[in-house]
């Protein structure tokens, strides 16, 4: 074989091995430029709904629908506040009016109750044990909340108070409105829903900032207002420890 013939063969053998190589190296590079570019994923194209967490709520979402998960999800009661109460029910001809005085430490609540008529009612509910006194008695009652009659009362049942906890037992059919206002000066949601064994209706409003009922009234079936609820300003964390003091000199809260 002659040796240009030699020389032909090794430069075509040259040839070929370097357009393999360079094949090779082009087709890594595509590949890896490919890897590094994120594509649009279709499965998760489409919106994702929006889930509102309990700060992030949004006005339009306060409805007779949504009331209910909104107060139980945002609003709770202060560990520690005072504020008086006012408490009013009518009727033909006439009216009454109850000022409460109310402080709240923990699971002590005391209550100083001035009626229309008579003498000022104190009562301390603690976990387990209820005192009743009128001002310028030596002892109190004393009642365990295990026991029948006045033990089963709450403390929102002594101050006669509508609560938000009345709202979240409520069958949603009976809500007839829900949203969000000022009442008061202070910003609040309200509900409105209709007993169902009266027929009678319920106003209530909770504070956003206190989370507290601030405001509440009642109508008749014939719409006429039967009660009405208004309540000072709140004190948050901070009481005066002689509230939670038995007339005997008994301190209930540690100083």
């Amino acid at each position: 074989m002659s040796t240009k013939r030699i020389l032909g063969i090794t430069l075509f053998g040259v040839l070929f091995i370097v357009v393999v190589v360079g094949i090779m190296m082009l087709t890594l590079y595509l590949k890896r430029e490919s890897d590094d570019i994120a594509l649009p994923d279709v499965s998760t194209s489409a919106e994702i709904p929006v889930v509102y967490e309990p700060d992030t709520l949004d006005r339009v979402e306060v409805t007779t629908e949504t009331i209910q998960s909104i107060v139980s999800l945002t609003l709770s009661r202060p560990a520690i506040y005072s504020r008086d109460v006012k408490i009013e029910t009518f009727w033909d001809g006439g009216n009454a009016e109850y000022n409460i005085s109310v402080s709240v430490s923990g699971n002590l609540t005391s209550l100083s109750v001035l009626p229309p008529l008579g003498v000022e009612k104190r009562i301390i509910l603690a976990p387990d044990m209820l005192y009743i006194w009128y001002k310028g008695e030596r002892a109190p009652y004393i009642g365990s909340l295990e026991s029948p009659g006045d033990g089963y009362r709450t403390a929102d049942e002594w101050q006669m108070l509508v609560t938000y906890e009345d709202l979240l037992k409520l069958d949603k059919n009976d809500i007839i409105d829900a949203g969000y206002v000022d009442f008061n000066d202070e910003e609040c949601v309200y509900a409105v829903y209709r007993s169902p064994l009266l027929d009678y209706s319920r106003t209530f409003y909770i504070s956003l900032e206190l989370g507290l009922v601030i405001g509440a009234e009642e109508y008749d079936e014939t719409g006429k207002l039967i009660y009405e609820m208004t309540a000072g300003e709140c004190i948050i964390n901070k009481v005066d420890p002689a509230a939670f003091i038995l007339p005997d000199g008994t301190e209930l809260v540690e100083n």
